[in-house]
């Protein structure tokens, strides 16, 4: 593939072109491009009469020749405002002085050059006629200067003339490969700097998923265990205590599922991280049945090593379900319970609580939603038949759904 097209694909298919600098300007020839004609000119008339003695003419150098030389180089002057018609301007000229016989070997010079500057910016199938033309006038120059009309002697003028062309050609092919590759190279930054952007997007997302679900499910469980201990004393100082935990973790539950949110929003969901596994999942009940919930765990099926993915979020859904269950339920009993299938891991975690016919607040079902969504497997939270709430996911083992 080449440069352009890759440049033309990282633009979304839209071409990464330049104007054409070939074509006709408005405005006059600048002071420079004149003082370059009157130069060559006057260069190219002196070297003429210098050389009147070695040039083969059939008669002397006149007035007819020094303009033709000096009509010839005037067109440098417009190579700016008009680079195609400058050297065609001084071709013509040029044939014309040879057919009459004049020496024009100053201004074949200065057509040449100009050939070649036109080239250099001009498209291909302007270089070609371009090359051709000046073939032409260089091969008939040749023609009517030799003794004999040779054949050889023909191409090889033809030649000649042609070669300005591709020389200018061949320039106008590395400037274009050097713009295109600095327009690439321009491109890859551009591309990088947004795939920067977005993999710390990503991984802001990652990280206050982790924290929302780490310090809510510990927070929750400080909340619900002084919640319970300010129950069983009678002291009231003690009580006091017990509820003043109890309301400093509810609010900083609440200040920090807002603070995370900001992050969450900001990019969907991440790839996930290694995290804790699903043969931790006892450690995730201790906080619950130290504030007297039953909390019954039940695996189904043959337990095994799972994929990452797979083992990353099914815990995240066990631990913001049971976060949810201390939070909002207030309820006496968890089931929870985790089937090994063959082709998919199940997942419930229901409790008993109240509030059981409107949804829950918070970001924790959302979430959990992203997580699920991510392997390819399916969520639901609702009311249970049997009273309370129920959270049930499916995974699929291979994590692509």
């Amino acid at each position: 593939m080449s440069v352009r097209r890759l440049i033309e694909r990282g633009s979304g298919g839209a071409a990464v072109t330049s104007r054409p600098d070939w074509r006709r300007r408005s405005g006059w020839p600048t002071a420079v491009d004149v003082v370059r004609a009157v130069l060559a000119a006057v260069l190219g008339v002196g070297l003429m009469l210098a050389a009147e003695d070695q040039l083969n003419i059939t008669r002397e150098i006149d007035w007819a020749a020094i303009a033709l030389t000096v009509a010839a180089c005037a067109p440098i002057a417009f190579r700016r405002t008009d680079p195609l018609a400058a050297p065609v301007v001084a071709l013509t000229v040029t044939l014309v002085g040879t057919v009459l016989g004049e020496p024009m070997a100053a201004g074949t010079c200065a057509a040449l050059g100009l050939v070649g500057l036109a080239a250099s910016r001009a498209e291909v199938p302007v270089t070609g006629t371009l090359g051709i033309y000046s073939g032409l006038v260089v091969a008939v120059d040749v023609l009517i200067s030799a003794d004999a009309a040779l054949p050889v002697v023909t191409v090889g003028g033809f030649a000649v003339g042609m070669l300005p062309a591709l020389i200018g050609e061949k320039f106008r092919a590395e400037r274009i490969r050097a713009r295109d590759a600095h327009e690439l190279a321009q491109r890859i930054e551009q591309l990088r700097d947004r795939e920067i952007g977005r993999a710390l997007a990503e991984e802001r997302v990652r990280i206050a998923r982790d924290v929302h679900d780490i310090t809510g499910h510990h927070l929750s469980a400080i909340s619900l265990q002084a919640s319970g201990a300010g129950g069983t004393t009678s002291d009231p100082e003690a009580r006091a205590a017990f509820d003043r935990i109890h309301g400093l973790t509810t609010e900083a539950l609440g200040q920090t599922r807002r603070a995370l949110g900001v992050l969450r929003q900001q990019s969907e969901a991440a790839a996930l991280a290694p995290s804790p596994r699903l043969a931790q999942v006892e450690d995730l009940l201790l906080p619950a049945r130290a504030a007297g919930i039953a909390v019954e765990l039940r695996v189904e099926g043959d337990a095994r090593e799972l994929s990452e993915t797979v083992e990353m979020c099914a815990y995240r859904v066990i631990q913001e379900s049971l976060t949810n269950v201390a939070r909002h339920a207030g309820a006496r009993s968890v089931r929870v319970a985790v089937a090994y299938g063959e082709a998919s891991l199940g997942l419930t975690v229901g409790d008993d609580g109240i509030g059981g016919g409107t949804p829950r607040p918070g970001g924790g079902i959302a979430g959990m939603r992203e997580r699920v969504a991510l392997v390819g497997g399916e969520l639901t939270a609702g009311p249970d038949d049997g009273g309370g709430w129920a959270v049930r996911a499916r995974l699929p083992l291979d994590g692509r759904g």
